[in-house]
């Protein structure tokens, strides 16, 4: 067990590399009840439409037009075009609900109520748990407990029940693997994760896999790649950026990042192999072949699926490019490596 923002979570119960490979090819579960889960609701005659009107001035995603039973993955931004967090957003029938970092829910919401219209009630959901299925048997293993959960697509989600459980489920997760997000009751959590590890396809999971398997995918994590001195565009995440809001403008940050969009950023973020068996970690320094500092390590590790180290950092953008020769500074050690096409292993999200 390991203090993470100030709760206490499993960082293995099997070790991180069976948990890793199990979850690569059966399913992994993981209790993620540390995020923030936060609704926002519409009071008095303020519709739902004007809800996600208004928090669009704090993200440039595209919220208003979100498809009821649909999730969003997006990101808050600052004046400066630095990303606050990022989230994942769904709407529901009457709300929205977000899904934040732990180690920002409190940022988090004191941005939001700053921010948002006054029309608008901010929902703590502390009495929610959520629980994380990930990988290619994780369908067929839910399936035994909910009917019909194989019709939900990819960032979709729906109301199913557990016997007398409502649970609000999504085809989602942060393993590049297809998956699933369940939210539940909180006092309901335990018995569900029981039931869920009756199955012999189903193996518990920690903090040492989760970020192992989001390393492969090429998935960034806040206080790595991603703080407030770090633009959409630099972190490689643009795609979050629909045209409709990039031709509106009308988002924190907007002047930054559309200029960034428009001319590119001096540094981006990249994939790094390492040339050796040495793992490059976060904090490493990465110098050009001509012995220029060009950029740093934010995240660095084993890639159990890989087979290799892989790690992610930020690069100047003229050595960005795939292939480009760089050497990593590992505790006074020089390390070969080269930028690396992300992800490093291929996305298996059913799109379907």
């Amino acid at each position: 067990m390991v203090a993470f923002a100030g709760f206490e979570l499993p960082l293995s119960f099997d070790g991180v590399i069976s948990e890793h490979h199990a979850t690569r090819t059966l399913a992994g579960l993981f209790d993620v009840s540390h995020m923030g889960i936060v609704d926002l609701i519409p009071m008095h005659d303020y519709g739902l439409g004007a809800v996600m009107d208004s928090f669009e001035k704090i993200t440039p995603a595209s919220i208003s037009d979100l498809g009821n039973e649909r999730l969003r993955y997006g990101l808050l931004t600052n004046n400066e075009g630095g990303v606050v967090d990022d989230l994942i957003v769904s709407r529901h029938d009457d709300r929205l609900r977000l899904v934040l970092n732990a180690s920002r829910t409190a940022d988090d919401l004191a941005y939001i109520e700053r921010n948002i219209s006054t029309n608008v009630r901010i929902e703590v959901r502390e009495d929610l748990a959520q629980l994380a299925v990930q990988g290619p048997k994780s369908c067929e293993v839910l399936s035994m407990l909910f009917r019909d959960i194989a019709e939900l697509k990819f960032m979709q989600r729906g109301e199913f029940r557990l016997d007398d459980i409502v649970c609000d489920i999504s085809r989602s997760g942060y393993t590049g693997e297809d998956g699933f997000e369940l939210v539940v009751p909180a006092s309901s959590a335990g018995r569900i994760a029981e039931q869920l590890l009756e199955d012999d396809r189903v193996l518990p999971c920690g903090l040492g896999a989760r970020d192992s398997l989001r390393l492969e995918a090429g998935l960034c994590l806040y206080g790595h790649e991603l703080d407030e001195g770090t633009t959409p565009v630099e972190a490689g995440l643009a795609w979050t950026i629909q045209e409709r809001r990039r031709s509106e403008a009308s988002f924190a940050g907007a002047d930054t990042i559309l200029g960034q969009l428009s001319s590119g950023p001096e540094r981006m973020r990249v994939g790094v192999s390492a040339l050796t068996k040495r793992p490059i970690r976060e904090g490493a320094k990465l110098r050009s072949e001509e012995n220029n500092q060009v950029g740093i390590i934010t995240s660095g590790g084993y890639g159990p699926t890989c087979n290799q180290p892989v790690a992610m950092g930020y690069v100047d953008a003229r050595h960005a490019k795939t292939g480009t020769l760089l050497v990593a500074d590992v505790r006074g050690k020089d390390v070969p490596c080269q930028v690396t096409k992300l992800p490093f292993v291929p996305h298996r999200y059913r799109r379907d």
